[in-house]
């Protein structure tokens, strides 16, 4: 049998001298090897708890650095709380970056030296983390309270500290003294009942007591009236008409947390639901059908108990629209070029479209795409064209970055494209994004076209156009339709004898 040392205990080297032993083993027959192993100098860091130092703590990170703070190692204790680190003669500290669960970390550096290759062993302790963890919460709603102050007291009811509760309601107080018997009192709380009894809490090492506080709320309403701003030509409705189906968010003013949603009613009313005392941010979410949506916040105020407090706000009529108008030739030879003119492409709404877009679709049995004239726009911007093919279904960039303020004459011949010998454009984009009311054309786009020349005469075919655009996750569309013959030439008189 061989037997070969393979890993030894942290500080010793693995036994130099021959790395392996061999050894014959016979029946009834015991046989001792012997193996020696050479101290190494470095660290052995132990970690401990203070308030009982008989108790290790794994998982405690340590840098271990030279005194001129270059990082030589990062170490971790294990289970049994200890660690070893290797070091050459010389200077160092060791310094605490991150505690166990429970404890908090020392950052104290902690200095030793490491001498003729000897192990030097520093024992390091940790305190165990105490705490308290308050919720504040409204005792109707279980939603966290803003704001709320506490004054904590240590076990002889002498004050120690203030503490103010966060957005979502709660306290962390992770600076106590130590383990014990300790008070809180609530000192003032916006919109609620205060709760002036005093609470006990015990604290052990190592733990966080949790405690859930509540509080009875003084409530009030807010309540929003919504109206037309004008006369509205998409339902009749005049100037002054209540508008039922809009939806307002309100929003707790100094948290920005939202505290209800609200829907106007056939009258136009919408009514929160009781609130505590305080101020509030009011937005409108969803405006009516042919309306446009206002997101000007308005704040407002419940000052006491039962206040029921009004506003009124309006809103302007929307008009949705799109156009676009295709016309070309109305007969056409095989062969010959033909050309399309466009018209009144525009966003004719009230208000801005995003993803607007004009299209082209190309009857590819009678039509190969030639050139695209862009025409100009009268709003300045940047947009592109994208196109597809028999061959792939996907947009791919014809051409990018174009200027709105200026007229290109784009060539889409196969050739410029590089496409492929069987591949044509079955149709293309102009992509805009977002445009805002009243956008149209300046200069009108053009498309040419070659007729491909296997037509035969009296046959007609179809191009198709359409425009549209995205209001409030809708699409408003508009289609154009052109028509073309192609030519056929007349038969000849037959021959009579005259």
């Amino acid at each position: 049998i061989v037997v070969k040392e393979t890993q030894t205990i942290p500080g010793y080297t693995i036994d130099p001298a021959g790395q392996s032993q061999t050894v014959v083993v016979n029946p009834a027959d015991t046989q001792t090897l012997t193996f020696y192993n050479q101290p190494i100098g470095g660290v052995e860091i132990i970690k401990v708890n203070e308030a009982d130092r008989t108790e290790r703590i794994p998982n405690t990170t340590f840098e271990i650095r030279k005194v001129d703070d270059e990082l030589i190692d990062t170490v971790t204790t294990g289970k049994d709380g200890r660690v070893f680190v290797s070091l050459e003669d010389g200077a160092y500290y060791a310094v605490e970056t991150e505690a166990a669960e429970g404890f908090q970390v020392d950052p104290t550096p902690h200095y030793f030296e490491v001498e003729d290759g000897k192990t030097v062993s520093l024992t390091v302790t940790n305190k165990a983390f105490s705490g308290i963890l308050i919720h504040k919460v409204d005792a109707d709603t279980r939603e966290g309270i803003y704001g709320v102050t506490f004054l904590l007291y240590d076990s002889n009811k002498n004050p120690i500290g203030q503490y103010t509760s966060d957005d979502r309601g709660y306290v962390y107080i992770d600076d106590l003294p130590s383990s014990g018997r300790y008070y809180l009192r609530e000192l003032e709380n916006e919109g609620y009942i205060v709760d002036e009894q005093l609470k006990t809490v015990y604290v052990t090492d190592g733990t966080t007591t949790e405690i859930v506080w509540e509080n009875t709320a003084i409530t009030g309403q807010i309540q929003i009236t919504k109206t037309s701003a004008d006369y509205n030509s998409m339902n009749g409705w005049p100037a002054g008409t209540p508008i039922p189906n809009t939806e307002f968010e309100i929003y707790n003013a100094r948290t920005g947390n939202l505290v209800d949603t609200i829907k106007t009613d056939k009258n136009g009313v919408a009514s929160s639901r009781p609130l505590p005392l305080g101020r509030y941010k009011v937005v409108e979410s969803k405006a009516a059908d042919f309306y446009g949506l206002d997101q000007t916040p308005i704040e407002v105020e419940i000052e006491y108990a039962g206040q029921i407090v009004k506003a009124a706000m309006t809103n302007k009529s929307l008009y949705t629209n799109v156009s676009i108008k295709k016309t070309g030739y109305v007969e056409v030879m095989p062969g010959q070029q033909i050309r399309y003119d466009f018209s009144g492409i525009g966003n004719n709404s009230t208000t801005s479209l995003t993803s607007f877009y004009w299209r082209d679709t190309l009857p590819t049995q009678a039509v190969r795409l030639d050139k695209i004239v862009t025409g100009t726009y009268n709003v300045p911007g940047n947009y592109k064209v994208v196109y597809k093919t028999n061959l792939n279904p996907n947009y791919r960039t014809m051409y990018d970055n174009l200027s709105t303020q200026q007229n290109y004459v784009l060539d889409a011949s196969p050739a410029a494209l590089g496409l492929a010998s069987n591949e044509v454009i079955t149709e293309f984009m102009v992509v805009f994004g977002v445009v805002p009311a009243n956008f149209r054309q300046v200069e009108a786009p053009q498309v040419y076209c070659n007729v491909v020349s296997w037509l035969t005469g009296g046959t007609q075919f179809v191009n198709q156009a359409d425009v549209g655009g995205i209001y409030n996750g809708q699409w408003i569309m508009a289609t154009s339709r052109w028509v073309t013959k192609v030519y056929k030439p007349a038969e000849p008189l037959p021959r009579t004898g005259y």
